[in-house]
């Protein structure tokens, strides 16, 4: 099963690749991790990272993605809006840069959704 996870609201690149790093540096994630890019423009040489995509099966790998994306969000200082994807099921998170980050209701929506297959 593949997780699909995009930083919403036009985030810069940056962001984008800082949480690719992070995801890829997590011990439990490694090799269950990859950019996707999204399909090229008319006006464009190639097509931009989109969406970061985890493989998720049996075993901890969703609950390490949780942790390690509960932690990069709890990093940021400027608020965040992720949305995580299964199957078209989509959960989004909005952290604001001052908020703790909840990773028991975190991992519980990401859960839910997952249970939902």
């Amino acid at each position: 099963m593949e997780l699909e996870i995009r930083l919403e609201d036009g985030a810069p690149g940056e962001e984008f690749t800082s949480l690719l790093q992070w995801l890829r540096r997590e011990r439990d994630l490694q090799g269950h991790v990859r950019a996707q890019r999204r399909p090229t423009q008319a006006d464009e040489l190639g097509g931009a990272f989109e969406l970061i995509s985890v493989a998720v099966g049996s075993g901890g790998i969703a609950t390490a993605f949780v942790t390690s994306l509960g932690s990069w969000l709890g990093s940021r200082r400027t608020e965040q809006s992720v949305s995580v994807t299964v199957d078209g099921k989509s959960v989004q998170i909005i952290r604001n840069g001052a908020d703790l980050v909840d990773e028991a209701e975190l991992l519980r929506l990401i859960k839910q959704t997952l249970d939902e297959h």
